[in-house]
């Protein structure tokens, strides 16, 4: 079917959803009509987890979803058209269907097989040759999204066809490939993933030897050889797989082992044990949100202590089956999505409480027990603390637009704080230093000294459990003790999405957005008036977009996401005393911070 035809059949099937809104139902049909197919699934997939709906109009949405889902997969199968490769803060990411396609996503596999014969690339790894990569071998994984299985295929045809060992983890989280990487002396691995993206997105992302993110001076040669076999007419994809280089791996078995045996930060077995102790006293919901944790968990804990904890009636998991559309939002820790956790431990009356959510690929987390979400920039500080109180010392590393409650922590008790750009693998060079005990992200990444250089939702989970049995105290409880002692920090974050824009329109506009932001808004030394307050800028952080400092600590950052076509604005007041309603005040940041992206659009808008 032609788009026309399909398009003609799902406006149709639109304009059969009678509870649909009028808002909601002009915008699907105006994605629809212009072959905008995915940007209809997701605003009916907005729609169906905003509003309270019959289970026949949920069951009608979600029929449509499935009808472009697989539409999209038949064009990404047969597509030959070119697109512009940009590996951002982690990996390309693409929209199915349209730029990441099977053939684009060859092309940049072969890009991979370049870097990896690169002397570049040799030189990193301390290799004599490319003999070395090909003994070594590449790791292969993916999170649980819509035709992962057939991108895990055509790297085992590209890798092997270059003589590459593969070892093929199937649906694996993103820090267990990190750890068995660096732990098993791999030349580095392929992840299939966007991450937290929405349901359209499919993605890759590489990392070398050391399991971290590949930092610029890697990826710009997957990058700039990728673009240039766009445009090879003469480029055909390997053909077959060599089964003799594939290997299956089991990567959960291994990482509970790896756990077990060489973390310098989780006592496993004592987690266990605390967990059957207080079994009947405990009681823990996990989001699994469809993703790659399913299954891990459950190995890292154990069969017995699972099983022991479900019959004590302490647990309770979610999105455990296949779903490639998650359930019609975004897969992402979020507010939104953590809320349901929490209504359902605010309902529980155990002494102990504790909610997680994960991301697809599992590198991501979020928290909260029956008396409070708590995201990264929260439990960054309840982490960290527990570090210092368990005698693990180091410093803090974080990324420019997170909370500064956990580096204030590190600075008074004599640790250093550094942050860096966004993305993990800014954080490689503290991590190797071995004088940094952790870094995380205000996007709910975190991961500790010894563990890996990627950020992990299984540390994480380690660590919650880590801190509740540790003092016996639920993570509130410590969160509030914090606050007392050391201040109030209230971080929060808002976005505006660019749709309907493609790879190079966006590319060049947030880049003259970004020049407006950093080159002719502000000076150190300038007032700024936020809600009744007038503040003096004495810092410019211009390290990721544009970061003020204001005379009190707290800030605004503005800067485009570094995944998918959208600005971002975080913001932190700092206050010595708790605010009776930070909520207004959060507010006025938040206003700020959008006229000031406002005002930076319109000029870069006016130059084009």
């Amino acid at each position: 079917m032609n788009a026309k035809k399909f398009a003609e059949k799902i406006i149709t099937d639109i304009k059969n959803i009678t509870a649909l809104p009028a808002k909601d139902r002009d915008e699907s049909l105006d994605f629809a009509t212009r072959h905008l197919f995915w940007e209809a699934a997701t605003t009916l997939g907005l729609f169906y987890n905003r509003e309270a709906v019959s289970e026949a109009t949920r069951n009608q949405c979600r029929a449509i979803i499935d009808q472009i889902r697989a539409y999209q997969g038949r064009v990404a199968e047969t597509s030959t058209a070119p697109t512009t490769i940009v590996l951002g803060t982690s990996g390309w990411r693409g929209v199915i269907g349209a730029d990441y396609s099977l053939f684009n996503i060859t092309k940049v596999l072969r890009a991979v097989v370049h870097l990896l014969k690169s002397p570049t690339y040799l030189k990193f790894n301390n290799y004599q040759s490319f003999a070395d990569v090909q003994q070594r071998g590449i790791l292969l994984m993916r999170d649980n999204r819509f035709m992962g299985d057939v991108w895990i295929a055509a790297a085992e045809r590209e890798l092997t066809t270059a003589g590459i060992k593969v070892f093929n983890a199937g649906m694996c989280p993103t820090g267990v490939g990190s750890a068995y990487v660096k732990d098993r002396g791999l030349a580095g691995s392929i992840n299939f993933t966007p991450s937290h993206n929405p349901m359209p997105y499919a993605g890759i992302k590489f990392n070398p030897s050391d399991g971290g993110g590949a930092e610029s001076n890697l990826t710009s040669i997957i990058e700039d050889k990728a673009n240039e076999l766009m445009h090879d007419a003469n480029f055909e994809p390997a053909k077959t797989a060599d089964a003799s280089l594939i290997e299956k791996v089991d990567a959960g078995a291994y990482f509970r082992a790896y756990i077990e045996q060489k973390s310098l930060v989780f006592d496993l077995p004592a987690i266990r044990q605390w967990l059957l102790d207080n079994r009947h006293d405990f009681f823990m919901v996990i989001d699994f949100m469809h993703g790659a944790s399913r299954g891990y968990v459950q190995q890292l804990l154990g069969e017995d202590t699972w099983q022991a904890l479900q019959e004590a009636g302490s647990l309770l998991t979610r999105h455990e089956d296949d779903d490639y559309s998650f359930h019609g939002a975004k897969p992402e820790p979020s507010a939104m999505n953590q809320k349901p956790l929490l209504d359902i431990l605010q309902t529980n009356r155990r002494r102990f409480t504790l909610g997680v959510a994960m991301d697809p690929d599992a590198d991501r987390i979020r928290y909260a027990d029956a008396h409070m979400d708590i995201d990264m920039n929260r439990f960054s500080a309840i982490a960290y603390a527990n570090l210092l109180e368990r005698g693990i010392k180091g410093g803090l590393v974080n990324s420019v637009p997170s909370s500064g409650f956990a580096a204030k922590i590190a600075r008074e008790n004599g640790q250093k704080a550094i942050e860096t750009q966004v993305g993990f693998k800014n954080f490689r060079k503290a991590f190797l230093s071995g004088d940094f005990a952790m870094g995380f992200e205000e996007s709910d990444g975190i991961s500790f000294i010894g563990h890996t250089l990627e950020k992990c939702a299984l540390a994480g989970f380690m660590a919650a459990l880590t801190v509740i049995s540790s003092k016996n105290q639920n993570i509130s409880v410590q969160y509030n003790a914090l606050r007392e002692r050391y201040g109030y920090f209230y971080p929060d974050r808002a976005g505006v999405d660019v749709r309907g824009v493609s790879v190079e329109e966006w590319q060049a506009y947030k880049s003259a957005v970004v020049a407006i932001l950093q080159n002719d808004l502000f000076k150190e030394g300038d007032r700024i008036a936020i809600g009744d307050k007038t503040h003096t800028i004495v810092r410019i952080n211009t390290i990721d977009g544009l970061k003020i400092i204001l005379d009190d600590d707290s800030w605004i950052l503005l800067r485009p996401s570094g995944t998918e076509p959208k600005f971002r604005y975080y913001y932190e007041v700092v206050s010595a005393a708790p605010l009776d309603d930070p909520s207004t005040l959060l507010d006025a940041y938040r206003e700020k911070a959008q006229s000031l992206l406002a005002q930076a659009r319109e000029r870069a808008d006016a130059r084009q």
